[in-house]
Parts: structure tokens; C-alpha cells; sequence
């Protein structure tokens, strides 16, 4: 498994999953394509990272990233997706642990996130947890930066 910050050009791969998540009723990966293409979300601003994960074969299996929290002083894990092939590999948790790393170096006291009932327990086991009654987030972490965790990236070509 490979863990690739994005940078400039979305990776190879990604319409199709795309449409993976589409078919299960996410269309959040649909949004990434959308905001990416019109320059409005390109994970750009300060804390905010991209990035991608590929199996043994270097097959494209999941995305997430980072981004500014707009209703409170906090990051936001934005656009996660894993491939049902590539579920219960550790590759999603991978990926997560990725960009909580991300978030933790830049300096952000806490990450948030809105996620479907059915990610609950994995989004938990990470460490997040539940936000009741609140419309913009599911789930929060505090997060340290004199708490780094182990992460392998690597930087995209181009």
C-alpha cells in the first residue's frame, strides 16, 4: 500500500472511483472531480492536504483530505472514500491516519468531520468522537502536535 499526498493533478483513476462511491450513494468524490476542475477546493490553503491511496498493485482504492473547517477554528476531513474491494485492509485507516498526521503538523488544535452512520465505528476507533445534535459535524478529535503518528507518504510527481 502507498499513501500519496496529492498536489497538482488529481491521480489516475479517480473518475472511476468515482463512480464506485456514486453507485453506493456518496457522491462526495463527484464534488472533489467538480470543485477540483473549477479551482474552488485544491486543498491548497494552510492545513489543507490531499491525498490518495494505492494497493500492492497500484491500483487507486481511496481518498481524503483536509480542509478549513467553515463554521468553526478547526481542520475538516473532507472527501474520504475507500473502494468496497479495498474495505477491512487497513488501507482507510492508512489514509486517515494520514491526514490526522497532516493536520497535527500544521498545528491544528482539533479536526472534524461529518460522516454517515455507517462509518461511525470506524471514523470511533480512530479516536473521533461523537458531536450529538450538531448539523455540521458527526464526529470530533483533539489533536496534538507533540503527538506525532507514524505515517509513510509520499510526494506526488508533478
Amino acid at each position: 500500500m502507498q499513501i500519496l499526498r496529492v498536489t497538482t493533478i488529481l491521480p489516475a483513476g479517480l473518475p472511476a472511483l468515482a463512480r464506485d462511491a456514486a453507485g453506493e450513494g456518496f457522491g462526495m468524490l463527484d464534488v472533489l472531480l467538480r470543485d477540483w476542475a473549477d479551482g474552488r477546493q485544491r486543498f491548497t490553503g494552510a492545513g489543507e492536504a490531499l491525498f490518495a491511496a494505492r494497493d500492492a498493485e497500484g491500483r487507486l482504492c481511496g481518498i481524503g483530505g483536509v480542509t478549513r473547517d467553515p463554521w468553526v477554528e478547526a481542520l475538516r476531513m473532507r472527501r474520504f472514500y475507500v473502494a468496497g474491494w479495498a474495505r477491512r485492509s487497513g488501507i482507510g485507516a492508512a489514509l486517515a491516519r494520514a491526514a490526522i498526521g497532516h493536520a497535527r503538523q500544521s498545528g491544528a488544535a482539533h479536526l472534524r468531520l461529518r460522516a454517515p452512520v455507517t462509518a461511525f465505528p470506524f471514523w470511533e476507533a480512530l479516536g473521533f468522537v461523537p458531536i450529538p445534535g450538531n448539523p455540521q459535524a458527526t464526529h470530533a478529535l483533539a489533536i496534538a502536535a507533540d503527538q506525532p503518528l507514524s505515517v509513510s507518504i509520499s510526494r506526488q510527481a508533478g
